[in-house]
């Protein structure tokens, strides 16, 4: 079974569900309240151990019940957190989401996320040899992002980021990872004055632009493809799309599928998480996926 090492955020999902997104100053009732496993890490930690690979999890939580929960839901989803730090003086990472329509606002909270160091990552470095393929985001520090792209690249193994949230890094360590995923919104912000076209022409077969309800783009070094997303009658929550998107691209990668099929494996697998509340909660297994691709 091939080796996934994801190295990112972990942290709980408090999520509001309401008809109305209150203004400046004012108060407004909400629908419900509930609370779910997230972190943009651990969330596509689960998506690549569903889809049935061997995942390794690099992260860190605050010595609190939600860390103790956090980690225990991973372990329960078969995922190795012998690389997890637990720290006593600050508290797990999280994630305050509004949910209207189906869409979402979120404010992230990175607090223990923020102690995923380079040293730490250090300690780490015999395991991660060993990877097939290291997974990244931004939900931890930029210094640690750039030193594991620089690792990654000088040992030849592979390296996913997904660039979200969006933050500024140098085209010189885009250069160096094997697929970059951010959406629309993402690629503008590493891509400024370049249209979507531009963008995709010079990253040929590394940058796939994710378009939401209309799936996604690459440029195959001849023509630019873009793979239609699958439609779905009710979308519930698009919290954990993108994530579970990158775990099934990944998962497709690994599996020797071309970049295409391994996009729409992808895709059908965030239009069957959508149709679920919470980030981890609808991401598939990867029997239902396969059944529908």
């Amino acid at each position: 079974m091939k080796k996934v090492a994801v190295i990112g955020s972990i942290s709980m999902d408090f999520v509001v569900t309401t008809n109305i997104i209150p203004n400046q100053g004012e108060t407004v009732v909400g629908e419900a309240f509930q609370t779910f496993f997230g972190g943009k890490g651990a969330n596509q930690a689960i998506a690549l151990s569903r889809s049935e690979l061997d995942v390794f999890m690099l992260g860190a939580v605050g010595n609190d019940s939600f860390g103790r929960s956090l980690i225990d839901n991973l372990k329960n989803n078969g995922i190795n957190t012998e690389m997890i730090q637990t720290h006593d003086n600050v508290e797990s990472g999280s994630a305050h989401i509004q949910i209207k329509d189906g869409d979402n606002r979120i404010i992230i909270v990175p607090s223990a996320n923020d102690l995923i160091s380079v040293e730490v990552v250090q300690s780490y470095r015999e395991k991660l040899e060993q990877m097939d393929m290291v997974v990244l985001q931004n939900e931890m520090p930029m210094e640690t992002i750039e030193y594991l792209i620089e690792f990654c690249s000088e040992r030849q193994i592979a390296v996913l980021y997904n660039p979200a949230p969006a933050k500024e890094i140098s085209e010189r360590y885009l250069d160096k990872v094997t697929y970059l995923t951010p959406n629309e919104h993402e690629a503008l912000l590493l891509f400024p004055n370049q249209s979507q076209e531009e963008m995709l022409r010079n990253y040929p077969n590394k940058l796939v632009i994710t378009l939401g309800d209309q799936g996604a783009v690459f440029f195959d070094g001849e023509k630019q493809i873009t793979v239609p997303a699958k439609k779905v009658d009710t979308v519930v929550d698009t919290t954990g799309a993108g994530d579970t998107f990158n775990g099934y691209f990944v998962k497709g990668i690994l599996e020797g599928l071309s970049i295409e099929k391994s996009l729409a494996l992808g895709n059908a697998a965030s239009a069957i998480a959508i149709q679920t509340k919470g980030a981890q909660s609808g991401i598939p297994a990867y029997e239902k996926v396969a059944a529908t691709v």
